[in-house]
């Protein structure tokens, strides 16, 4: 009786070891749903073994559960929570390969939108460069097709009229026009004199020529150059003077003259005398400089007829045109005045 008494208070006992075991275990090892349920199932075996205490041997059964039982257990638990998480990662591996492949399909989509939208901007941009080339052939055929000469009752009636200024700019254009390509865009029934002789009248109502002198630039250039050519006459020539180098350098003379605010530069290389005026604050006529004769307002074109002279120290020159003198007097100066010494001498000997 002693000793049942004994094993009993013996088996009493026994549980707290076996707690204070899962407690060590537990703060060594963060608890899990798995330990949870350890723990249950301890519990309950420690119940039954205290009913069983009487019969058993405690350290036994103690011993044979935390070996065989608990293994079992661990292991029949495990199999739910393993299946658990792999069923997870193959739900997570579904979830990603269908997120990838939306993900790239998307890509695609946005990418086949974007080809489209280019070609199609591409091809409109065809589109309009075509509209915009048969436009024109049109606005040219049009053109050549509108473009008629002038009857002869519409010429008596633009002489008894002022001068329309436009109209015969106009008028000489689309002849110039059409002579260019004559084949293609000649009116039927006129000849290219028809337009020649028109554009002549034009040009001596426009510019003021007379009869004479159109029909001899007529004759001497195309009537492209020639439109060209008359322009350039129309424009202001800059203003140029020539330095008297009997007097003074042009060098300067260009700083004398650029001190009295005469915007000047040199006249180009192949003249050592020239200076072009772009402005002038005072009258480039009326400088102390030119009314001693230290430069002389002259036509860069007039310079070349003397240079290709080239007179020399005591030579005679006959100037057939002097008039105004601009020429004369810059023989004068490439000859040094050497002029009037033969002059003289030639006064002395006939009176001898």
């Amino acid at each position: 009786m002693a000793s049942n008494k004994s094993q009993g208070a013996k088996s009493k006992n026994q549980p707290p070891k076996k707690k204070q075991r899962n407690d060590l275990f537990i703060d060594k090892k963060r608890p899990t749903k798995k330990d949870e349920v350890l723990d249950d199932v301890s519990d309950g075996h420690s119940e039954e073994e205290e009913e069983a205490g009487d019969l058993l041997d405690g350290d036994e059964q103690m011993s044979g559960f935390d070996d065989d039982d608990v293994s079992e257990i661990s292991d029949e638990d495990d199999a739910p929570w393993a299946d658990d998480f792999l069923q997870g990662s193959d739900d997570n591996e579904d979830s990603g390969s269908s997120s990838t492949s939306g993900s790239g399909s998307d890509s695609h989509s946005d990418e086949t939108d974007i080809e489209e939208k280019s070609r199609a901007i591409d091809e409109q941009r065809a589109r309009e460069e075509e509209d915009a080339q048969a436009e024109m052939e049109l606005n040219i055929k049009e053109e050549s097709d509108e473009f008629r000469l002038p009857t002869k009752e519409e010429l008596e009636a633009e002489q008894q009229r002022p001068p329309d200024l436009a109209n015969l700019q106009m008028r000489m254009k689309e002849i110039v026009r059409v002579l260019s390509n004559f084949k293609h865009m000649r009116q039927e029934g006129t000849t290219r004199k028809d337009y020649i002789d028109q554009l002549k009248i034009d040009l001596g109502s426009y510019y003021g020529y007379n009869e004479f002198l159109i029909r001899v630039l007529v004759d001497m250039f195309p009537v492209v150059e020639l439109m060209e050519l008359i322009e350039a006459f129309e424009k202001p020539r800059p203003t140029c003077i020539r330095t008297n180098t009997l007097r003074t350098h042009r060098r300067d003379l260009a700083d004398v003259l650029s001190k009295r605010g005469v915007e000047l530069d040199q006249l180009s290389k192949w003249s050592k005398v020239g200076l072009v005026v772009y402005n002038s604050h005072v009258p480039i006529g009326a400088t102390p400089e030119y009314l001693a004769g230290f430069y002389y307002i002259q036509g860069a074109s007039s310079f070349l007829p003397v240079m290709a002279l080239a007179p020399q120290e005591k030579e005679r020159v006959v100037d057939m045109a002097a008039a105004p003198g601009g020429k004369t007097t810059y023989v004068a100066a490439l000859m040094k005045n050497s002029v009037e010494e033969n002059e003289q001498r030639e006064e002395e000997s006939r009176k001898f």
